[in-house]
């Protein structure tokens, strides 16, 4: 292959990786989705409730956001109602966004929040749960022979989980040789109570978008 050649390649390349980020803003790997153990059994009904975000890969539509969390309940013995939530960091102002969930297969969800988002294919991969304490959910999408991205969560059944429920969550990861250098650990901290309008705040965090842009992120890609 002659250097013309080689550089049109590598410019696909990173055209391919640069589209997938900004359309799913998800973290790029070269190479197809590798294996990952699946659940034998899920009890769904169990892992209904809320989940906090103790941590997870950059996520663009999570910038600027503290106090994430998921609330899951059953529609059907297939059907998952998903609300997503958040606090605007700067703001203090409350933001969610409300899908569906087809259950598939055991710990295997296809989660949609917009109307034409089919629910056919599992994008939402339980690797792990004791449903009391913790979980770990993946999604991998392979674009091309050479290329996929991924989105992996730890998520907590409190905002401030123990050192022993976050190691548990963390093996499960290890067990399915899954990166942990991408993990961005979430604010929980100052968070308005669930029933509450999201308005009264007890503080600021002290991270602006440009600490987390200038700092977190390359501080995350640099562990890689």
């Amino acid at each position: 292959m002659n250097h013309c050649s080689s550089s049109h390649l590598l410019l696909l390349i990173s055209v391919v990786f640069g589209a997938v980020w900004v359309a799913h803003a998800q973290v790029p790997f070269p190479g197809k989705c590798p294996d990952v153990k699946l659940l034998d059994t899920f009890d769904a009904e169990a892992y209904m409730g809320v989940w906090y975000e103790y941590a997870a890969y950059p996520f663009v539509f999570e910038i600027g956001k503290k106090c994430i969390y998921a609330n899951y309940s059953l529609i059907d013995n297939s059907t998952v109602s998903v609300v997503n939530a958040a606090i605007n960091r700067f703001t203090g102002q409350p933001s969610n966004v409300t899908g569906q969930a087809k259950v598939l297969g055991p710990g295997q969800l296809a989660v949609a929040f917009y109307p034409t988002q089919p629910l056919t294919k599992a994008n939402y991969l339980v690797l792990g749960t004791d449903y009391e304490s913790y979980a770990v959910v993946y999604s991998c999408t392979s674009v091309t022979p050479l290329a996929n991205f991924k989105i992996v969560w730890i998520l907590t059944r409190q905002r401030e989980p123990s050192a022993e429920v976050v190691d548990a969550a963390r093996k499960i990861l290890e067990d399915n040789d899954v990166s942990q250098a991408f993990l961005i650990d979430t604010v929980q901290k100052n968070c308005p109570r669930l029933d509450g309008n999201g308005t009264g705040l007890a503080g600021e965090d002290g991270l602006d978008v440009d600490d987390f842009v200038s700092t977190t992120v390359p501080n995350a890609i640099e562990k890689a």
